[in-house]
C-alpha cells in the first residue's frame, strides 16, 4: 500500500482520484495546490505524486513543482506523474518531463491507463 498525493485544482477531480486511488488500494492524501513542494513532501511522506500541470493562476504549476522536488537531493526520486487535459500545452514539454523522469498521462484517460503508469511508477523508484 502506498501514500500516494495527488494536487489538482478541481474538486471534482480529486474526488476522483481519490475513489481510483481507495480502489487500487494505496491512500490518497489530495491537496488543491501547496505553496512549497518540497515542504509539502517532507510533511506527507508519500511514496509518489500525481500532479496536474496547469492551475488558473500558472500554466506551467505542475512542471514548476516538479522541477523544485527534482532540484532536492532528498526528494529528487520520488515517483511522480504528470496528469493534464493540455495536450497541446503538454507537447512542448515533453523533452524536459522525459528528462525530469516523469510519465505524462492525458485527460481524458481510462482508470487502467492511469493505474499502469502510476503503478510502474512506484515499482520504478529506488528504494528509500
Amino acid at each position: 500500500m502506498a501514500v500516494i498525493l495527488v494536487i489538482n485544482d478541481d474538486a471534482d477531480m480529486l474526488d476522483l482520484y481519490q475513489a481510483f486511488i481507495q480502489d487500487m488500494g494505496h491512500v490518497p492524501v489530495t491537496k488543491m495546490a501547496v505553496e512549497s513542494a518540497p515542504e509539502t513532501i517532507r510533511e506527507i511522506d508519500p511514496d509518489a505524486l500525481l500532479v496536474d500541470l496547469r492551475r488558473p493562476d500558472e500554466d506551467e504549476y505542475g512542471l514548476r513543482v516538479i522541477e523544485e522536488l527534482r532540484a532536492d537531493p532528498e526528494l529528487k526520486a520520488l515517483p511522480i506523474v504528470l496528469c493534464t487535459a493540455g495536450a497541446q500545452e503538454v507537447r512542448p514539454l515533453l523533452q524536459r518531463l522525459d528528462l525530469l523522469d516523469v510519465p505524462v498521462v492525458l485527460k481524458p484517460f481510462t482508470t487502467e491507463e492511469l493505474e499502469r503508469t502510476l503503478t510502474a511508477a512506484i515499482e520504478q523508484a529506488p528504494p528509500s
